[in-house]
């Protein structure tokens, strides 16, 4: 029985204990001036990991809370408030103290939606009172991402927006006083969203921010994969996609996928089968799985890793089943062998194709009946030979089930005497009209553009075909002595399949004005014609219309346009920019504008080269500059590259990124580029030259984790002996081809122009 003296005690003990707890709202935070009582925070710190916490700023209506999810790595933040706008903020801020410089990085993977300017994203704030300095990244449920700033203690913001929805990516740095914001749809390339210079203290805090902009609910955003002062490699690559079977047999399935990205670089994958680990460390974008068994399914799924060690989420899985027939015949012969060229060491083949009841696989090279390397192409570079010395080739075609033709006729062929040159120029086609843009097709043919004809010419097995494999009639438009025309050539990654070919060349609009269009054509035996067109209105003049068009690494078509006689560089003038757009003309989602803008990179003035450098996938370009001045700069989505405003030497500047190196005192006229990936010169950065007439190499190091080129590491070569140098491609076999531009080029001499091949003499 509980007697009253009992009641009475029971009762003070209970509210002893609830006078002990904290009470909901109620937490110990950290101010400038130490430490006190804030009414607004209602989560426990304990909730977070440390050093993260959580305060309620601006006093809201309704308070936020905060939580952490260690299994996904996400934390989930609800937060209320009229804005973070204004002279004074209301907000849910979880955070963490921070000196320095450094970096933010956070994926905004959901948001609710209790306004249209409801707020979610990354924050860096000198104090945590509500009228604080601050700079912050956010995102909106209806309006695009916001870089917005607080320059002075209760003083008014400022903003900059640009259209996109979550999920994205936001990432904010700090430099000294200086804050760039970023946005990304994939968490790999970055588009340069603001920049401001803020003078704030060496300590601040950094973290998360939610606002509901409505003062009767909370809003609640997760966030994924928080990274403060990440450094190094931290992020695994995306994972492979679009896997697909190419051949099928009783025993052997070979696969294909479309290779991964990365912030730093892919370094191979490893293949599965049915969740088992078939083969590690694949450095190219096929397989084969072998020793199957007939009629039986499978589920293959492919990881990409990188450098660091970092391996990606596995691909959607492919599912395969193998045939219940054993193929044992083998395929022909293969004929015709013959060589296409020599150095001092090494020898390149080509042959007739073979034929086979399922498919040919492969073909084994044999030098002296040893085996000297294995393609599935129709030629062969065998390397690593003695100069002046007499080699004995043969050829075997193989399937899939392994069975092996019988050999060609053997070929007998003598390597050059030695030359310490490591190559060796041939003229492959003379007489030509102003060639622009070379590329190459999987069958070896070699097609490439000229200006002033209109014509897209197709070199086979080693000779010039009379008739071209397209002439283009109107809209197209040329004027002598100008840069416009016939301009920019790529084939497409899946030309063996689809015969896409994309071009740029400049045309005549219903108005009458000088316009620039991307076209794509569909080639059929040496006959083109056009298929789509994917971009039009493309700002054109006499000079400055850019046109050099490539394909990157990420199957992304890549192009740019020239600023002639214009000083707009707002995001709505097409002039002076570089472009991206899916391989249909569509544009991707993770442009760094955003899904409704082609703008890859802005401030160029006229840029004429791009080129991947290989196993960084960094983005190089070349562009003319004024007079002299001219650049080769790195190309990074959402950068300014200062035209009209700077060039050369005169672009270190807030927003502005700088080149890697420029012309000072001379011209080059750089024209398009290329990066070797064989020979004596892997690694260097080759770059034509119309005014200098020369080709120059250019050697790249890195330097704090970013590329640089010395004026010192600068070598030049054929100078004057070829006159203006327009286009260099270095084709599969480490040959490099270029065309010259003389023969009606506005500054060219009318001498013949031609397709010169640098053998490889290594």
């Amino acid at each position: 029985m509980i007697t009253r003296s009992k009641m009475m005690a029971l009762s003070l003990c209970i509210f002893m204990l609830l006078t002990l707890l904290p009470v909901s709202g109620f937490a110990e935070t950290e101010t400038e001036t130490g430490t006190e009582i804030e009414l607004e925070v209602e989560t426990p710190a304990a909730a977070l990991p440390s050093p993260w916490k959580q305060q309620n700023i601006g006093s809201p209506a309704i308070t936020g809370n905060a939580s952490f999810d260690p299994a996904v790595d996400q934390f989930t933040v609800s937060g209320a408030g009229k804005d973070i706008w204004g002279k004074s903020d209301q907000l849910n801020y979880v955070y963490q103290p921070w000196t320095g410089d450094g970096s933010i990085i956070a994926l905004v993977s959901s948001q609710t939606n209790t306004h249209d300017f409801a707020k979610a994203g990354i924050m860096i704030r000198e104090t945590l009172k509500a009228d604080s300095k601050h700079v912050d990244l956010l995102l909106t449920p209806s309006n695009g991402f916001t870089f917005q700033y607080r320059t002075e203690t209760g003083g008014t913001m400022q903003s900059e927006k640009i259209a996109s929805t979550s999920p994205a990516w936001v990432k904010l740095e700090r430099k000294g006083n200086v804050i760039r914001g970023y946005v990304s749809n994939n968490g790999l390339n970055w588009g340069d969203l603001g920049n401001l210079t803020l003078n704030m203290n060496a300590s601040l805090y950094v973290g998360l921010a939610v606002t509901s902009h409505n003062e009767s609910k909370l809003s609640t955003a997760t966030f994924d994969k928080v990274k403060v002062n990440a450094s190094g490699d931290v992020y695994p690559p995306t994972e492979p996609t679009n896997l697909q079977a190419t051949s099928v047999t009783d025993t052997t399935a070979s696969i294909s996928w479309t290779a991964s990205l990365d912030d730093v670089g892919v370094k191979d994958y490893d293949v599965y089968k049915d969740n088992a680990l078939a083969q590690a460390n694949v450095t190219g974008t096929t397989y084969t799985y072998t020793g199957l068994t007939p009629n039986t399914t499978y589920n293959f799924t492919v990881k990409a890793r990188d450098t660091a060690g970092n391996i990606s989420n596995a691909s959607s899985p492919l599912t395969v089943k193998t045939t219940n027939q054993t193929d044992t015949q083998p395929p022909t012969a293969p004929t015709g062998l013959e060589s296409s060229s020599k150095t001092s060491s090494s020898v390149s083949l080509r042959w007739t194709s073979s034929t086979d009841n399922v498919g040919v696989y492969e073909y084994d090279i044999y030098r002296n009946d040893t085996l000297a390397g294995s393609t599935p192409a129709t030629s062969f570079n065998v390397t690593g030979l003695k100069a002046n010395t007499t080699y004995n080739f043969t050829v075997k075609a193989r399937d899939l089930a392994g069975n092996a033709s019988e050999a060609s006729k053997a070929l007998s062929v003598k390597t050059n005497p030695a030359s310490s040159d490591p190559y060796l120029p041939e003229v492959v086609a003379d007489n030509l009209e102003t060639p622009w843009a070379i590329d190459f097709a999987p069958d070896g043919r070699i097609f490439f553009t000229e200006r002033n004809s209109g014509r897209v010419r197709v070199v086979e097995n080693g000779k010039l075909k009379s008739t071209p494999v397209i002439t283009l009639g109107s809209p197209f438009y040329y004027m002598p002595k100008s840069e416009g025309g016939l301009l920019g050539l790529a084939l497409d990654p899946n030309f063996a399949t689809n015969h896409y070919m994309y071009i740029y060349h400049s045309y005549k609009t219903s108005d009458n004005k000088v316009a620039n269009r991307v076209v794509r054509l569909k080639e059929n035996n040496n006959k083109a014609t056009i298929d789509k067109v994917l971009m039009t209105d493309l700002p054109g003049a006499v000079y400055h219309n850019g046109g050099r068009l490539k394909i990157g690494p990420d199957n992304k078509l890549y192009f740019g346009n020239g600023n002639y006689g214009n000083k707009d560089d707002t995001l709505s003038y097409l002039g002076g920019k570089i472009f991206r757009l899916n391989l249909d003309g569509t544009i991707p989602g993770d442009n760094p504008f955003g899904a409704s803008s082609p703008i890859y990179s802005r401030g160029h003035r006229n840029p004429q080269g791009l080129a991947w450098q290989p196993g960084t996938n960094r983005l190089f370009g070349s562009e003319h500059g004024e007079s002299s001045k001219d650049e080769i700069n790195f190309i990074q989505p959402g950068n300014n590259y200062g035209w009209p405003k700077y060039e050369g030497g005169n672009q270190n500047q807030p927003g502005i990124t700088p080149p890697l190196i420029y012309a000072s005192g001379t011209t080059w006229a750089p024209s398009g580029i290329t990066f070797v990936t064989q020979g004596p010169w892997a690694g260097n950065l080759l770059v034509t030259n119309l005014k200098g007439k020369q080709l120059i190499r250019m050697v790249i190091e890195e330097k704090d984790g970013k590329p640089t080129i010395s004026s010192n590491n600068l070598n030049y070569l054929f100078v004057n002996k070829y006159g203006r140098i327009r286009d260099i491609v270095e084709a599969p076999d480490g040959s490099l081809y270029f065309v010259t531009s003389n023969n009606g080029d506005k500054n060219g001499n009318g001498t013949p122009d031609k397709l010169v091949r640098l053998v490889p003499n290594f």
